[in-house]
């Protein structure tokens, strides 16, 4: 089901030098330009985009001494952790397999998987959010993650409209974790893009991705009270549980289809 309250963010900049290439950005990507003035009296959401030449951040002005931000991947943890649930979720059958993420976002899990050694490709078609990941990618060139970044083809563009060009990739990843909203414990940058209510993941065409007989296994991020089986008809192999999401592992049984 497709979300139709969907917020976007607004555009607006820091300086006023920088005023031409916030309205640029807004132009280019389907956003509303603001002025930071009129952001501040606004009664709308406060989800904002700040622009400057070469250069975009986030910030949810809402939140009591927030500041603009851009990802600092080493600040999760999880990405180098031996234990993470994630990790858990791969086995040495895998080894060698390619990875195709179906929700990018911010690359973090995307990371993380290719951090196992493997070659991720992910989407997002929000080309607003895809710029943003791409200059936070771009910006750990100089860090311990370099090997791993350089393992993501990260692609600008609908995962299941374009996943059929990548049927060398077997193993299918999807986070469907907007459906927690204000969840402490999340970290800024996650609950910026939750507060955003962006729109559901079309489940049925998962089903269609599914029926083109190239992905063996999926790994279904989701909220602890999912049902799985509701959404995408099959029942998963294995479920790996945390304390407010799980994994759910499905092998595809590609001869039975």
């Amino acid at each position: 089901m497709i979300n139709s309250t969907e917020r976007k963010p607004y555009v607006s900049y820091l300086s006023k030098k920088d005023e031409r290439f916030a309205q640029k950005f807004a132009k280019q990507h389907g956003l509303k330009f603001i002025t930071p003035r009129n952001l501040r009296i606004s009664d709308a959401h406060k989800l904002v985009i700040w622009i400057s030449e070469g250069k975009i951040s986030f910030q949810d002005l809402s939140l009591k001494n927030s500041k603009p931000f851009k990802l600092n991947y080493l600040n999760f943890k999880k990405i180098n952790s031996e234990s993470s649930l994630l990790k858990k979720c791969f086995s040495k059958k895998d080894i060698g397999k390619k990875v195709i993420d179906l929700t990018g976002g911010y690359c973090i899990d995307a990371l993380e998987i290719s951090s196992m050694g493997f070659s991720v490709t992910a989407f997002e078609k929000k080309t607003w959010l895809y710029e943003f990941t791409k200059q936070c990618l771009g910006d750990i060139s100089h860090t311990d993650l370099k090997d791993s970044s350089q393992r993501i083809n990260f692609i600008c563009g609908d995962s299941l409209k374009l996943a059929n060009k990548f049927r060398d990739h077997e193993i299918a990843y999807l986070d469907h974790m907007f459906e927690i909203k204000n969840d402490a414990r999340a970290k800024k940058e996650i609950q910026f893009l939750r507060n955003l209510d962006l729109n559901d993941f079309d489940f049925l065409a998962i089903i269609k991705l599914i029926e083109k007989k190239f992905i063996k296994k999926i790994i279904y991020k989701s909220a602890l009270h999912t049902d799985t089986k509701s959404l995408i008809n099959l029942n998963p192999s294995r479920v790996i549980k945390g304390k407010a999401f799980k994994y759910s592992i499905f092998h595809i049984d590609q001869e039975a289809l």
